[in-house]
């Protein structure tokens, strides 16, 4: 007995991709990946920003600290050159530099709050990298401050 011939079936399609389904994967996995850089990119300069105020917060409470430990005539001389100046004082001191050589401007407020207190304020402003302090109405500029109110009895 012959055997009959195997008949194949036609096909009606082939398996695989086509160009046009490769295309639009090529498309939609562009656009995801180009979603996820603008997250990076957002959240290292939000991390930078951050590390920035936590540092001019360091330098702030480090100045703070430091007219702390002085006397009043100590305080006064090391503000405003003179041991017998009194409150109020304005006065803007040395600059510091910080990480990747952005600098913090510091500047000292002095108020008295009666005869025997003075309030010590301690402002830190910084610019971020590239701008101009001011420029934009400001958008780039930055400020922390700390306080604290001492006596002026010096054997407290």
């Amino acid at each position: 007995m012959a055997s009959r011939p195997v008949k194949r079936r036609p096909r009606n399609r082939e398996r695989g991709f086509t160009l046009l389904e490769l295309l639009v994967t090529l498309i939609v996995t562009t656009i995801g990946l180009v979603g996820l850089l603008s997250l990076h990119v957002s959240l290292t300069r939000g991390n930078e920003g951050q590390g920035r105020s936590a540092e001019a917060v360091v330098i702030a409470n480090q100045t703070v600290e430091n007219l702390r430990s002085m006397t009043q005539a100590e305080m006064m001389t090391q503000l405003t050159g003179s041991g017998t100046s009194m409150p109020p004082t304005n006065v803007t001191i040395s600059t510091m530099a910080g990480r990747n050589g952005l600098t913090y401007e510091r500047r000292v407020l002095v108020t008295a709050i009666n005869n025997q207190l003075w309030r010590i304020r301690v402002e830190v402003t910084w610019t971020d990298d590239g701008a101009a302090a001011g420029a934009d109405e400001g958008i780039y500029d930055h400020r922390i401050a700390a306080e604290l109110v001492r006596t002026t009895k010096e054997a407290l």
